[in-house]
């Protein structure tokens, strides 16, 4: 930017001087300039998050977007978005809003959860952990998303599982205990259950052990309750939900799930 380029500038000038000036007054101008310049800073990345908000609400797939990408690592920033995308659809008739409202979840879900090769699963990972942080419902869209991209529960929780990574993968946090902290719920896929099956409950047997502690969490973690997830609409966090079209048409049940489970995948 010129202001950029002209405060540099100034900066130039009052070091070619620093020695006729004397160290005071230097360094006090010196302290002075280096406000202005974080100040600037400061408004120039205030300025960039919120253009990206803005994009966002309309454009979820910008998500991916170069330059956008940084600002969907920072939990708070998603809260945001999400919060200002529930209030959008406030405007809107019930059903269109619903429509608008599925349609926004699930392209913002493909776009934080891209799996290229086993190098991005701790992409994914994060990707799954910023939409489960926002508070709003993102399981249907995330379960879909996974089962689309063939990630399985012992792909992206490899070592909550009691597996070994898959090559190219570190295994690297987020892990389960993170996910089930904010989504207890996703505890039947990490499991290869079904959306309509029982509850996972304790077992016996050393062999169930990494499985007990999964329980745990999210037994601890609120159970088997989809309130858990969805937006606090105290005065602190005035959460505000994303309508969406009835739950109920979609899997929650990873691609380890076999027949038995009477819980296939609709188009």
């Amino acid at each position: 930017m010129v202001i950029t380029s002209e405060l540099h500038a100034a900066m130039d000038v009052l070091d070619n001087h620093a020695d006729k000036m004397g160290s005071g007054p230097y360094c006090e101008l010196a302290r002075e300039m280096k406000s202005v310049a974080d100040s600037m800073c400061a408004h120039e990345a205030a300025t960039q998050r919120a253009f990206a908000i803005e994009v966002l609400v309309d454009v979820p797939a910008a998500a991916a977007a170069k330059g956008v990408d940084k600002f969907m690592r920072d939990h708070e920033f998603v809260s945001t978005l999400v919060h200002r995308k529930g209030v959008q659809l406030q405007s809107y008739e019930p059903l269109s809003a619903a429509i608008m409202g599925h349609a926004w979840k699930v392209e913002i879900t493909e776009a934080l959860i891209l799996f290229g090769d086993s190098s991005t699963l701790v992409d994914v990972r994060r990707g799954v952990l910023t939409l489960l942080v926002a508070r709003s419902g993102f399981l249907p869209q995330i379960v879909n998303r996974l089962n689309t991209e063939g990630v399985t529960p012992r792909m992206l929780c490899p070592l909550d599982l009691n597996e070994t990574p898959v090559s190219g993968d570190c295994g690297a946090r987020p892990l389960a205990e993170d996910i089930l902290q904010n989504e207890p719920r996703m505890l039947r896929w990490l499991l290869g259950m079904g959306e309509l099956e029982k509850w996972p409950q304790l077992v016996a047997g050393e062999d169930s052990t990494h499985v007990n502690k999964l329980v745990q969490i999210a037994n601890n973690g609120g159970g088997d309750d989809e309130n858990v997830n969805e937006p606090c609409a105290c005065d602190d966090c005035m959460g505000v939900r994303i309508p969406t079209m009835d739950k109920s048409i979609f899997s929650i049940g990873s691609p380890e799930s076999g027949p038995e489970s009477g819980n296939e995948m609709m188009s």
